[in-house]
């Protein structure tokens, strides 16, 4: 019996703290709304230490407006404005509605997706430098889970001005690759082994904490660690980033070093957060354990400069290179054809040139010709007299020859004529006498028919 009263009363304690703890938390948080900024003066580790117990859901959406310090009428005005505006972003913002917090049930159905829509578009209008892209609907997400939307639009246009977020989204994501660089350096100082295994693997943070410093890890992580996290970034700054990635490292250090690539990546991205097995409140407290000078992070960011500007310089060198190489390129190009053209043009001369020694050789030839036929001709020219002489003594034989034999064709032709005469005059003759016997005989055979009469 006295153990059981004694269980009782210890239970009555027990309660009577925790009752006490949270009229204390809640008279705490109560305070901080009410006067946040003298709060975050007067009791500042105070303060620090209820963030990092995580503040009330209840009262989430107010603290991180105070955190951020956006509370802004004329800017819920504007977006009231924004959004019956249209963007050239919403064909884009539509697609990747149902990729945004696909498993949670407010983003599932059309209040939720309307909203997100809203304040994502209204966003890609405000800033037309940045515009949109999807990381910005993973911060607006958990924003929209703890407050209207024209809050969570006032909130998410501080986080990208007086957060520097702008950065991680403009075209040439500058702020992003800094901070990157800053954390490889982090790394390098709190988990030596680690970055050095990163190095040998070929790692770059790139491959894996772009998505943590793009989301503020809201891409992958349970959104109860997000709020968390959100809970230590908006009070503190965004500089918690790092400490954040650098506590998930650490934890998960021995699975690391004995990763190689292609399961290393896989698991940075994915499996990082299983180790806490649910339990944000030891990731936070890993995460304040890390320390990190803001001399340090000024020097990286410095570094980063110089690298970036030699980078620039260098890529600008490379640049002007390229288009030299390309204007050389049609230099040679056009060399090349330069040089296709005299190479046909060298052609048809050389075929000239070849046709010309041929014309010369056949000329040549021709001459060689002519020149025997000259010699044959002078040869012929002496020879020629007495060769005519002959000629014309032997045709002079056969003409007179020919005149005798003609002379004497002649005269047979002569008494041929003659004796053909007389043959006509003959048959003249004759034909006379014939004509006269037929007269006779008509004349006869007239009397006979007379007398027949």
């Amino acid at each position: 019996m006295i153990v059981i009263m004694r269980r009782i009363s210890v239970k009555k304690r027990l309660i009577g703290k925790l009752i006490q703890k949270q009229q204390n938390k809640t008279e705490f948080w109560s305070k901080v709304i009410s006067d946040f900024d003298s709060v975050a003066k007067s009791e500042r580790q105070v303060l620090s230490a209820h963030i990092q117990r995580g503040v009330p859901p209840s009262l989430r959406g107010m603290i991180w407006q105070l955190f951020v310090k956006s509370k802004d009428s004329k800017l819920e005005e504007r977006y009231l404005q924004l959004i019956n505006e249209d963007s050239i972003y919403e064909k884009a913002i539509t697609r990747d509605l149902p990729r945004t917090f696909p498993n949670h049930p407010y983003f599932q159905g059309k209040a939720g997706q309307e909203a997100l829509f809203n304040v994502v578009k209204a966003y890609s209008i405000h800033d037309n430098d940045v515009g949109y892209c999807q990381g910005i609907s993973f911060i607006a997400g958990p924003l929209l889970l703890n407050m209207p939307e024209e809050e969570a639009f006032c909130v998410l246009v501080q986080l990208m001005n007086q957060y520097n977020l702008r950065g991680h989204f403009t075209p040439q994501l500058d702020l992003l690759h800094q901070r990157l660089y800053q954390f490889d350096g982090v790394l390098q100082d709190h988990l030596p082994h680690v970055h050095r295994h990163f190095e040998t693997q070929g790692i770059r943070s790139s491959m894996y904490a772009s998505q943590w410093f793009m989301t503020l890890f809201a891409y992958k992580f349970p959104l109860d660690f997000v709020f968390r996290i959100f809970d230590i970034l908006l009070a503190e700054g965004i500089e918690a980033l790092y400490s954040f990635g650098l506590a998930l490292i650490q934890k998960n250090q021995p699975t690391i070093l004995s990763l190689e690539f292609d399961n290393l990546v896989n698991y940075l991205k994915n499996d990082m957060l299983e180790i806490y097995n649910k339990d944000a409140s030891e990731l936070i407290r890993d995460a304040y354990l890390i320390k990190i000078a803001p001399k340090r992070f000024n020097r990286l960011a410095k570094e980063y400069r110089v690298e970036a500007a030699r980078a620039h310089n260098e890529a600008e060198a490379i640049e002007t290179l390229k288009k030299q190489n390309k204007a050389l390129t049609e230099t040679i190009r056009n060399l090349e054809g330069n040089l296709t053209d005299l190479s046909k043009e060298h052609a048809q001369v050389a075929n000239e040139l070849i046709e010309s020694k041929m014309d010369i050789a056949r000329i040549n030839d021709e001459n060689d010709a002519l020149r025997q036929q000259s010699q044959d001709l002078k040869r012929a020219l002496e020879t020629l007299p007495e060769e005519i002489e002959a000629r014309v003594k032997e045709e002079m034989e056969i003409l007179v020859t020919k005149n005798a034999a003609l002379v004497q064709r002649n005269s047979a032709l002569e008494d041929q004529m003659a004796y053909m005469e007389n043959m006509v005059a003959n048959m003249k003759t004759k034909y006379s006498e014939s004509e006269l016997d037929r007269e006779s005989l008509r004349q006869r055979l007239s009397d006979l028919k007379r007398l027949v009469d």
